[in-house]
């Protein structure tokens, strides 16, 4: 068990974006998202160590034990939890490095597939037979899937360094503010009644995190509304040209997810996660990435009522 904990390196995704003017659009491809993703080298958590364990790989259902692979969703644009490499290719985060952690339990090899985040939950099970995306666990989630909570992070708010457009997180009338597709902030802007703002806010949706990040530290857009690891591993790997404004709302568990009928999935996946909880491999995978709270040491389904 080696833990590599370059942090200085870390966030490389960030630190280009942040440096670039302008941004990009909701409509620009993840080949040109995939610009600001990184600007150095890091390898997070060295999971090679971790070993199959016979009792849980024994549970993993025939039709995937025969493949050799745990096929897993992912959107790849969302520092730290997944991003890519200075290749553009290979993967980095705590969510990666769970990912590899859980397949290497099970005896199997991560199969880790990129997707938009809204199209990652629609494609459990036909496509993959888990996602993870640092995907917030709500009841609407747990009605449709079976979600198994690693991790606890809340929404924050991000601007320019010194909010030189005095962005109030609330009163967002009149406000321009990005967020990623599919996320819980995106669900939360889109049930907000601005029907008593003169100027309704400008929300701007991105496919990808990064090209959030960049709008808001380019100038196109006054703030962005994201995880709250999300938006704090952003301020650190800027050298302050972000910061975050007020406090973290709506603390929530984040989760894996597996289809609602697949209970033999369901099973294996929580005592895969159980072990690498009790053996503190799930905390170090944590702390490889500066991050040493609301890691969750119970495994269990749906705990979100």
């Amino acid at each position: 068990m080696r833990r590599i904990t370059s942090i200085a390196a870390l966030g490389a995704a960030a630190a280009l974006a942040l440096t670039a003017c302008g941004g990009t659009s909701s409509s620009d491809s993840s080949a040109d998202a995939q610009s600001t993703t990184a600007a150095t080298t890091t390898e997070g958590y060295d999971t090679s160590g971790i070993q199959k364990v016979d009792d849980i790989a024994s549970m993993v259902p025939e039709s995937v034990a025969s493949t050799g692979k745990l096929t897993i969703g992912t959107n790849i644009y969302y520092a730290p939890a997944e991003f890519y490499d200075t290749d553009g290719k290979t993967p980095l985060g705590y969510d990666i490095d769970l990912m590899r952690a859980l397949a290497a339990v099970m005896g199997l090899k991560a199969d880790i597939q990129q997707a938009d985040f809204s199209a990652i939950m629609p494609g459990i099970p036909g496509k993959y037979t888990l996602g993870i995306a640092n995907i917030s666990v709500t009841t609407d989630r747990e009605a449709n899937f079976a979600m198994i909570p690693y991790f606890a992070t809340g929404s924050s708010w991000a601007v320019s360094s010194g909010n030189p457009e005095n962005f109030d997180p609330d009163d967002l009338c009149g406000a321009s503010i990005g967020v990623q597709t599919g996320t819980v902030q995106d669900d939360e802007l889109k049930a907000m009644d601005f029907s008593s703002c003169d100027e309704a806010p400008d929300i701007q949706r991105y496919a990808e995190q990064s090209a959030v990040t960049t709008a808001v530290a380019g100038g196109k857009l006054e703030a962005m509304y994201a995880d709250s690891s999300v938006a704090d591993y952003a301020v650190k790997q800027t050298s302050g040209q972000l910061e975050t404004v007020g406090e973290p709302t709506g603390v929530v568990p984040i989760g894996i997810v597996v289809a609602k009928d697949d209970t033999a999935m369901q099973d294996v996946t929580v005592k895969a996660l159980q072990y690498l909880m009790d053996e503190d491999y799930l905390k170090d995978i944590f702390a490889a990435w500066g991050i040493t709270d609301n890691v969750l040491t119970t495994a269990e389904i749906n705990p979100v009522k």
